[in-house]
């Protein structure tokens, strides 16, 4: 841990950028704010820069005005407050600006709301709130971010809360990159909007961990989101719609990765230039009319907060140039209507600014400022100026030169009383010409600073997560004698490695207090605590010292049983045992995913040592702790060979390692083996190699871990197993043989529509047809979603109703109770009086509710009154007994619509699947149905039925 370090003193601090390039000047355009998060140029070239504590400052012709535009409740907690703002593109006429900020309105969370501007203050009661975001967890991890794009839309970049499975999660807009309409509405055309559910409709990219800043360029329309990273990385990700940048899979650069979206450019964590610790600040150089060479347009320009340096990029060739090092701590970036690049420091709650400055006399940014010190101290004045270079400074006391006093500063070693009224000024001077800055007024006092004492906590310590920081000190001067707690300014800093979060801001007028210590945020245990005490006595002398307090941590380690088996810590992968250390009292997650593949086996998961569920949270015990989960080896999946419907070929794997239809005989057809990957199914080949989609392509290329997990759809057809796969991305995901003899096309490369063999448009079926695995397996399994031979499973799920149990035992429980509606005829089945079924109800809710019980791979029906079904005189009767009751075989019809489509056949007759052949009179079945397939169109063929699930009824007495 870094040594306790004292801040820095309160005289006014000044631009100390160091621009790579001498045609370059960096100086202070403002100065004076209070944890300053963002900035953005206004319309008419005012600047807007966003305050921690809830205000909004302006600063016009140079000036902070005195007056904040706004001043919000915020919650300023940590990395919470008021985090960003935007301008409409209608400003001028409308006068709309957005902001982001966490707000305490009924729950603390994080909030978007647009108010109207007059001048330079906002219309009172102008705020309309168009997105409350969930209840936040932790306080940190919030983005905050927001930019309209060209297309009009409000984008909004949004942290995960330090809950790393929120980025994967289409029920939460935690993680994302969020789209709005201007008036808050969400777009029906985001990528999203249809599987993503409440909030998190609004989501145009996800996968992302605290993307603080972002920003889109002028004219084209590229977007640049940074995204602060966690173990190893520090992220700019080009936006795209539909984008996941994979955390917290991943982070940084990847290979085989299917369905994931590589960062544009990513920067290591660690010291120097080079490298960095937290990406915090972005923007296009593109102003209406550039004030930098040609070179420089066009270029994106990020900075790195713990670092301190700025660096630009080529968006086209990804070719990267530092720009400036010595940048105290920027947190945003900006271009200026004036073509300059400005920075916002939070180190020194500065805007600066740097300009190229050849063929420019000097001028002076920051004049120096009149300052009180104690007798016998140091006098310390700053000037900050721009021009061509080189740039000469000489200062002046009292109107003369003073020798040697050739910088940028000059330094008073010891103040005496005689020096109280002496006025200093700085002349600056190139070839070009000179200037002279205002003067500034030293006063020295024969008062003696003030003494900050810190009592509690005391030196040594330390501290556990959900728990208070307890403070207290004491403050005396030596003419004030003991200084009231009014004089007493508190605070408190959170250190990460090698930057800081605010936790408790600035608060003055007590001399003790309490801070909560969170449980859920940084997982990380290098971190710590440094409390703050600055006392100032009646002539405004200050004095500051400070304690830092560092936390109980103990060992943890995540096994497998057996070892080398791929764990979850904090949603991040890790091959087991993975080591790491705990802040005692964080709440911490492990998981697994399962199955998973290693040393040719594969493996599911059992149970945790622990005893919690597959993924589940814990909290950092007091001692040293390890947390098993338990894989039993398994048989993986079916295997099969895959044919072609089109071309009626074989799926084979050429030279290159792609898929391609290239055998006429099934012998000559590679072996598939279908592993279920929850609801999907990952695919693999030969060895150890699995399918993935590469440039649109099935390729053998990938491991388990990284192999592409594919939807297996429904096809229906004939009695042969007719299905089509889909990848997880993508405009066109569907398998495709598009180029006959070329590999199969997936993700962008299919097609989106139905499968059918007769439409060269739509994307293929495919028939699976059984054989033995390689190595011993000699047939399908149960569960693969499919019925073989001797099987008792109809659907391939492992939950009581699918006709078989997770080791393939025959269920007898219950499939659920559903509402069947006949596709010919629209209406739902209903029980008439003499207890036949017909299609009468018209509503779903008059639809009769049926139990789907199974019996082997077929099912049961049972109605409300208890009664089962049987087929009597070719009609589908309700009057029978669990015992006498028809068993009926549950076809597949594929989907339509969207929706799945069912046909039932009962065991005996000529046309046994069920058909409404008279339109409102009992559905046939036996002898009355027919025997062909299910076809909605078709009057000829037996009937598809939909199955609405419904609550059942309860059961009676």
């Amino acid at each position: 841990m870094p040594p306790t370090q004292e801040p820095p003193a309160l005289a006014v601090s000044r631009a100390s950028a160091v621009v790579q390039d001498a045609n370059f000047a960096d100086s202070v355009f403002v100065s004076g704010l209070q944890g300053p998060t963002t900035m953005t140029f206004a319309p008419d070239g005012r600047l807007f820069v966003s305050e921690k504590n809830g205000a909004l400052r302006i600063v016009a012709n140079g000036q902070l005005l005195a007056t904040p535009f706004l001043t919000l409740a915020v919650d300023n907690d940590n990395e919470r407050g008021l985090m960003g703002v935007a301008f409409d593109p209608n400003f001028a006429s409308n006068h709309y600006l957005y902001v982001y900020y966490t707000s305490i309105a009924g729950s603390i969370h994080n909030r978007i709301s647009r108010f109207t501007a007059n001048g330079n203050g906002v219309v009172p009661g102008s705020e309309l709130v168009l997105a409350d975001l969930p209840t936040l967890d932790a306080a940190n991890h919030n983005g905050g971010a927001v930019r309209f794009g060209l297309d009009g839309k409000l984008y909004v970049s949004v942290g995960d809360n330090a809950v790393s499975s929120n980025s994967q999660s289409l029920n939460t807009p935690l993680g994302k990159l969020l789209r709005f309409n201007p008036d808050g509405t969400i777009p029906t055309d985001n990528p999203f909007y249809a599987t993503a559910t409440g909030l998190a409709k609004a989501t145009w990219a996800m996968g992302l961990r605290n993307p603080f800043t972002f920003d889109i360029q002028p004219g084209t329309g590229t977007m640049f989101i940074n995204d602060v990273g966690e173990g190893g990385w520090e992220e700019i990700n080009r936006g795209q719609a539909g984008a996941n940048y994979g955390w917290p899979m991943t982070e940084g650069y990847f290979t085989n990765r299917p369905g994931l979206t590589q960062p544009f450019f990513a920067y290591p964590h660690g010291a120097g230039t080079a490298a960095g610790n937290c990406i915090a600040g972005g923007a296009f150089y593109n102003p209406p009319i550039p004030a930098f060479p040609s070179a420089y347009v066009g270029q994106y320009f990020f900075a790195d907060y713990t670092n301190n340096w700025i660096s630009r990029i080529d968006p086209n060739s990804g070719a990267r140039s530092l720009f400036a090092t010595a940048v105290p701590g920027p947190v945003d970036l900006d271009v200026g209507p004036d073509g300059a690049l400005y920075y916002l420091a939070r180190g020194t709650g500065q805007v600066g600014r740097i300009a190229y400055t050849a063929s420019l006399p000097p001028s002076i940014a920051q004049q120096p400022a009149s300052t009180l010190v104690s007798v016998g101290t140091p006098a310390t004045f700053t000037v900050s100026a721009s021009g061509e270079p080189p740039l000469t400074y000489q200062w002046q006391r009292d109107g003369v030169n003073i020798a040697g006093a050739t910088s940028t500063s000059y330094v008073l070693s010891a103040a005496q009383l005689t020096d109280s009224g002496a006025r200093f000024r700085a002349v600056v001077t190139n070839g070009l010409g000179s200037t002279t800055s205002t003067e500034a007024v030293l006063t020295v006092t024969s008062n003696k600073p003030p003494v900050a004492t810190i009592l509690t906590p005391a030196p040594g310590a330390t501290y556990t997560a959900a728990t208070h920081l307890l403070f207290s000190g004491s403050a005396s001067d030596q003419e004030d004698g003991a200084l009231p707690p009014s004089a007493m300014t508190w605070s408190i800093v959170f250190h990460h490695d090698t930057h800081t979060h605010p936790a408790m801001t600035d608060t003055t007028g007590i001399a003790s207090g309490s801070w909560p210590i969170p449980n859920v945020g940084e997982s990380s245990a290098n971190v710590w605590y440094r409390v703050y005490l600055t006392v100032r006595d009646s002539v405004g002398l200050t004095h500051t010292t400070s304690r830092d307090v560092f936390p109980v941590t103990v060992p943890l380690t995540v096994t497998s049983v057996p070892s080398g088996l791929q764990v979850l810590m904090d949603g991040r992968p890790f091959v087991a045992p993975h080591d790491t250390t705990g802040v005692v009292g964080v709440v911490r997650s492990v998981g697994v995913e399962s199955p998973q593949y290693a040393n040719g086996k594969f493996w599911a998961f059992t149970s945790w040592s622990d005893g919690g569920a597959q993924s589940h949270p814990f909290t950092t015990p007091a001692s040293a702790a390890t947390y098993t989960a338990t894989f039993v080896e398994t048989s993986g999946g079916s295997c099969y060979q895959i044919q072609s419907e089109r071309t009626d070929k074989w799926l084979t794997v050429d030279g290159a390692g792609k898929v391609v239809a290239g055998s006429a005989t099934q012998a000559g057809g590679q072996i598939f083996q279908l592993v279920p990957n929850g609801t999907q199914f990952k695919l693999k080949g030969s060895g150890d190699a699995f399918m993935a989609v590469v440039t649109n392509q099935l390729a053998m290329s990938a491991n388990f871990s990284t192999g592409e997990a594919f939807t297996r759809i429904p096809c229906g057809y004939g009695g042969r197993t007719r299905v089509g796969f889909q990848a997880s991305s993508g405009s066109a995901p569907h398998w495709k043989e598009t180029t006959p003899d070329g590999p199969i096309q997936s993700g962008d490369g299919g097609n989106g529509g139905a499968c059918n063999p007769a439409d060269g448009g739509a994307w293929e079926a495919f028939y699976l047809e059984p054989v033995a695995c390689p190595g011993g397996n000699t047939s399908p399994v149960c569960g693969n979603g499919t019925v073989e031979s001797g099987e008792q499973c109809d659907d391939g799920n492992t939950q009581s109703g699918d006709g078989c149990d997770a080791t393939c035992h025959i269920e007898t429980s219950g499939a659920g109770c559903f509402r069947i509606q006949s596709e010919r005829s629209d209406n739902w089945l209903t029980v008439d009086g003499t207890g036949k079924v017909a299609a009468l109800g018209t509503t779903q809710t008059g639809g009769a509710v049926f139990e789907l019980v199974t019996s082997g791979s077929k099912y049961k029906l049972k109605g409300a009154s208890g009664a089962y079904l049987a087929v009597v005189a070719d009609q589908l009767t309700v009057n029978a007994t669990l015992s006498t009751a028809e068993s009926f075989t549950r076809h597949d019809c594929g989907l339509y619509g969207g929706r799945s489509r069912y046909g039932f056949e009962s065991s005996t007759g000529t046309a046994r699947n069920w058909k409404e052949n008279t339109l409102g009179a009992p559905i046939q079945s036996g002898n009355g149905g027919n025997g062909g397939i299910c076809n909605p169109t078709d009057a000829g063929s037996w009937e598809a039925f939909y199955l609405e699930p419904a609550t059942c009824p309860p059961p009676g007495p």
